[in-house]
């Protein structure tokens, strides 16, 4: 990064840091909704809710202060510079640059450290969706091991190149950087696609049992595949700023306001799609309620002896039966268990459970 203006970052910084927060509040308020269900409204807490949870307020912890750094680097840049009596203006900003190259450095370092976070829960989440199938499982694996051992490197590298970031930054570190980036995107990719193959396959099932409305429970997967290509877009708008300096004050400004927005996006993707998954089992469980209440019965729907299972998140797809489909078009639900699943599981006499 060249020929770094601190005035012009200054005032990109300061418009950005509201944005921010104002997200920050939005996030906030999930995070609430996202403690309350998983932890205080749930009767029965096992350890993967407890590692989810603290998954969510580790990254959440990590925006909180990305969050705040952003305020001290402001803050102190206009006291350093603006408020200071010592040297001329330009001079002050110089000294100041090298104060927050180091607070760069911290903040790169930890944001890099939230997207693998973040970027597992989305890929776990989604590979849940297909059982954890090993063929499916191994490209987010790989991805993921891939961003994790080159985010290593990027630090190895500036530790290389006397950790010079906002400005000079070395070549190699900037390609590295890069490479992330687009594994990251990959990652997310991967994840929202396969969201979005299962609810095409939830849709056509509907299609055969001859439902012709959407169920909640098609809502929420696409809910979940509209969020991923939203969040797919804004990672792939902020990786522009990767690319080094943007020619046009315009470019330089929406990439800094992406930049600090990204903070808390990196961080409040993956809590929303953790409440959105919730968010499904409570379909299920509200659809089960409303069919005692109108029909006086509810069926139940069990896999066989292949029957696939998402531990954690109650959800599980495997290929549609001929007798989940009459219960569709009779208007019943599923029965299914609550997150995480019971260990016991029942068995029908044919292989093809379309389980959730």
């Amino acid at each position: 990064m060249d020929g770094f203006d601190y005035f012009q970052w200054s005032y990109h910084s300061f418009c950005a840091l509201i944005a921010e927060s104002a997200l920050y509040g939005i996030y906030v308020t999930l995070m609430a909704y996202a403690i309350r269900h998983l932890w205080f409204q749930e009767t029965n807490r096992t350890k993967a809710h407890l590692a989810t949870l603290i998954t969510l307020l580790l990254m959440f912890s990590m925006s909180t202060t990305l969050w705040a750094m952003d305020i001290l680097d402001n803050t102190r840049g206009f006291k350093q510079v603006y408020l200071n009596t010592s040297g001329t203006l330009p001079e002050r900003a110089e000294a100041y640059k090298s104060e927050l190259n180091q607070r760069f450095i911290i903040q790169t370092t930890i944001f890099s450290l939230e997207y693998l976070i973040g970027d597992t829960v989305v890929a776990w989440r989604a590979c849940a969706l297909w059982g954890y199938r090993r063929a499916i499982v191994i490209v987010p694996v790989v991805l993921l091991s891939s961003a994790t051992i080159l985010v290593s490197f990027f630090v190895g590298c500036l530790g290389l190149t006397h950790w010079t970031f906002l400005e000079y930054e070395s070549q190699t570190c900037a390609d590295i950087y890069l490479s992330v980036f687009f594994l990251s995107l990959s990652t997310n990719a991967v994840a929202t696609t396969l969201v979005a193959v299962k609810a095409w396959m939830h849709y056509r099932l509907l299609l055969s049992a001859s439902v012709a409305k959407r169920t909640r429970v098609l809502k929420v997967l696409v809910l979940l595949v509209e969020s991923g290509l939203i969040y797919f877009l804004i990672w792939g708008a902020k990786s522009m700023g990767a690319f080094g300096n943007l020619p046009s004050s315009d470019a330089q400004f929406t990439v800094n306001m992406l930049n600090m927005l990204g903070n808390q996006v990196v961080g409040l993707y993956p809590t929303l799609l953790v409440i959105l998954v919730r968010m499904q089992v409570s379909a299920f469980k509200s659809a089960e309620i409303e069919t005692a209440n109108d029909w006086g019965r509810s069926t139940t729907v069990h896999g066989g002896d292949s029957q696939e299972r998402a531990t954690e998140e109650g959800m599980v797809f495997a290929r549609p039966s001929a007798g989940l489909a009459e219960t569709l078009a009779a208007g019943t639900s599923s029965t299914i268990h609550t997150w995480p699943l019971n260990e016991s599981t029942c068995s029908s006499p044919k292989d093809e459970g379309y389980n959730f």
